[in-house]
């Protein structure tokens, strides 16, 4: 079912704020150091995980000061809605990860699902090493499959939006985090 603009603008409007654009630099700055002191003499291939993972690195990059390669993949398990399914591969890379050092980058770390594949996947295709690194990691009730080695915040079993994030595909855009009401749906229904 299409998302209509006024529930986007709804949503915008009444979500908090859990990290404004000065936190955000501030995170990325520190998730680029750790990166950085870890891998600047591996010669790694970055992974970014699309679609979310394009804005963390787009922003980690800049200042990932060593030589790199980057490279994609696209596997998801949420196609626009808000909760997972089975995940979907849609693009592998297609630099050779052979003897490599491999840097997953996604936007988040959910239930663990997509990054714990992904890494086999890196493993399968031969890599030495492969780190992982989420702009957020989200604390869930259940235990998760896999714990990434760089997190630039922790936060709730909220749903999130904001630097990558979608909601039904939208607000990916915005710079900052922002979390949705716990209520959201039946907000959504009395208006």
């Amino acid at each position: 079912m299409p998302v209509s603009l006024a529930e986007i603008e709804y949503v915008q409007a009444n979500s908090s704020c859990l990290l404004d654009e000065h936190a955000v630099d501030v995170m990325v700055s520190k998730l680029a150091a750790d990166i950085t002191e870890a891998c600047q003499y591996e010669n790694p291939v970055i992974l970014c995980v699309m679609t979310g993972a394009v804005v963390a690195v787009g922003m980690l990059l800049p200042q990932l000061n060593f030589p790199l390669e980057v490279d994609y993949v696209h596997a998801t398990r949420y196609q626009g809605e808000v909760v997972g399914g089975e995940l979907q591969w849609k693009q592998l890379p297609t630099t050779s990860l052979l003897n490599r050092t491999v840097i997953i980058i996604d936007d988040v770390l959910d239930e663990g699902v997509t990054m714990s594949k992904l890494k086999s996947y890196c493993k399968e295709q031969g890599a030495l090493r492969c780190y992982t690194v989420v702009l957020v990691d989200k604390e869930i009730k259940k235990e998760k499959p896999i714990k990434a080695d760089f997190v630039g915040f922790q936060a709730g079993d909220q749903y999130l939006f904001g630097l990558g994030m979608d909601y039904k595909g939208y607000l990916r855009n915005i710079n900052g985090l922002y979390a949705c009401p716990e209520n959201l749906e039946e907000l959504l229904c009395r208006d």
